[in-house]
């Protein structure tokens, strides 16, 4: 990465989903319809907000704008938030409301299987909600937003936020809730599966994921970066589409690559880095770290991104 030097006062603003996570790893290969003896954890999740963490691991002033119940998750979650410098001064803490929770089954290398959220309380990020935090959204350097949040709270936010608006995909079932935003959406990270929901088109390889980016920033949208798993990450603008392999890695965990992949891309942007290139191979960098990592959000700074680029002698 080159050396920028940031700006006094600048941050990130992120507004998403913040979940107790539920999880189970099998110690072996999965038996279905039976019981599995492996692990089971607890551990603070939602998009948002490991976004947010892995945003704050690598020194970006972040503010979370989320919701969450008063309820025994809802402490956990906002001292886990303080523990990791997640700043949650623009979040609410909604009276009589369950916390959102997501409960997921991976199978023996950390892949997930299936995954269950109960994540209604996101349900009152709305628009009016959203309008006495804006002033404070539109001096962000950038307000990255989760597809948690209703496509009406979206696009309201498309049509009145005047910094760049990156956007996280989170899932197929909800990456619908933007797209009717597209066109005002500076960076949007899906992966393949979600690029294929957006575009309508059946994304196989990387040809295929070239031709539904073209498709995408016809919309209007500046940047897209297409993740395509073993296969690397497609990096897309106006001026450049560049496909980045995957780094050697050996995975123990797959279930927290793509949000702190996002939160690279979004670091990047931050620290004023705009080549796609170099987005494309920090981000790569990060997901490698980030599948060798036992946690959700790994321990991931930018020292380390640099070490694994340096380590693999690539030039960035």
């Amino acid at each position: 990465m080159s050396e920028t030097k940031q700006k006094v006062n600048d941050y990130v603003v992120v507004i998403g989903g913040m979940n107790m996570d539920i999880f189970g790893m099998p110690d072996n290969k999965v038996i279905d319809r039976d019981s599995n003896i492996g692990e089971i954890g607890l551990t603070v999740g939602g998009v948002g907000q490991n976004i947010a963490q892995n945003l704050a691991h690598l020194r970006v002033p972040t503010y979370l704008i989320t919701v969450y119940g008063d309820d025994v998750h809802g402490t956990i979650m906002k001292a886990e938030c303080e523990k990791n410098g997640i700043l949650l001064d623009y979040a609410e803490e909604l009276k009589g409301q369950r916390s959102s929770s997501y409960m997921y089954i991976t199978d023996e290398i950390g892949d997930m299987l299936l995954g269950v959220n109960d994540m209604k309380i996101c349900d009152k990020i709305t628009p009016d909600f959203l309008a006495n935090k804006l002033e404070f959204i539109n001096q962000a350097s950038i307000c990255l937003i989760d597809a948690n949040i209703s496509e009406d709270s979206i696009s309201w936010l498309a049509d009145h936020v005047t910094v760049p608006i990156f956007a996280d995909t989170v899932s197929v079932t909800k990456a619908p809730h933007l797209k009717a935003a597209l066109g005002k959406i500076d960076t949007l990270k899906p992966n393949a599966l979600e690029a294929g929901l957006l575009t309508g088109m059946q994304i196989r390889n990387i040809s295929d994921a070239k031709r539904a980016a073209i498709e995408l920033l016809d919309t209007g949208l500046k940047n897209v970066y297409i993740s395509m798993g073993s296969e690397g990450i497609l990096c897309a603008n106006a001026e450049e589409m560049i496909h980045v392999h995957t780094l050697p890695t050996d995975v123990i965990n797959a279930n927290g690559a793509g949000d702190c992949s996002m939160a690279t891309i979004t670091w990047c942007r931050y620290m004023q880095e705009f080549s796609i290139r170099r987005i494309g191979l920090a981000t790569q960098a990060a997901a490698s770290i980030a599948l060798e990592s036992e946690k959700s959000v790994p321990d991931i700074t930018p020292e380390l991104i640099s070490k694994k680029l340096e380590h693999l002698q690539i030039t960035n």
